[in-house]
């Protein structure tokens, strides 16, 4: 088995929204940025009881906070990373055309869903590097991603934050001439 083998296995894609590996906290250098372009954060819909983001409102396990209300002036959204994010996409993706909404997702491009993702946002920054989520391991180092993270603004220009990575501004769909980049 090679050394990086633990990084692709399946089980932990796998893992349920209440697994404690999914709780991987938004490092402050991503956070800050982030809260100060948006003015604070008006909903938190999937963090800890201690409320780490500062948002106005939250929600956390064992309630479902992708399943209830989402009124607020914008919403930070960093959900977890299993095969329950489609869901939590959808829901940012519906949201973002109400209110400022950022997400922040694994930069896995050929996956349905972050293509979706990328398909309905105003803009989303590709991180320099990976993200330091502040989890320990067994040796006292921070635990790395093992993958690029991507933040998605919908309705939400993150422009302002492009000292941290790249920016980009996906060409919407309904805006390319027929066939063009449907290959």
């Amino acid at each position: 088995m090679s050394v990086a083998a633990h990084r692709f296995d399946n089980e932990k894609r796998r893992r349920p929204d209440h697994h404690a590996r999914q709780a991987m906290l938004t490092p402050s250098y991503v956070l800050e940025p982030v809260r100060a372009l948006m003015g604070g954060f008006g909903l938190d819909p999937c963090t800890e009881p201690d409320n780490p983001t500062g948002a106005e409102n939250f929600y956390c396990l064992p309630s479902d906070g992708c399943a209830l209300p989402w009124d607020a002036r914008n919403v930070w959204c960093n959900p977890p990373y299993g095969e329950a994010r489609d869901r939590w996409v959808d829901r940012c993706i519906a949201e973002g055309k109400t209110r400022p909404v950022a997400l922040l997702i694994p930069s896995h491009t050929e996956t349905r869903t972050f293509q979706r993702a990328f398909r309905q946002a105003e803009t989303v920054l590709f991180f320099q590097g990976r993200l330091r989520f502040g989890v320990l391991r067994d040796n006292g180092r921070q635990e790395a991603a093992s993958h690029g993270s991507a933040l998605f603004g919908f309705g939400l220009d993150l422009s302002p934050l492009q000292k941290l990575g790249t920016i980009v501004r996906p060409v919407p769909v309904a805006a390319l001439s027929h066939g063009e980049g449907r290959k």
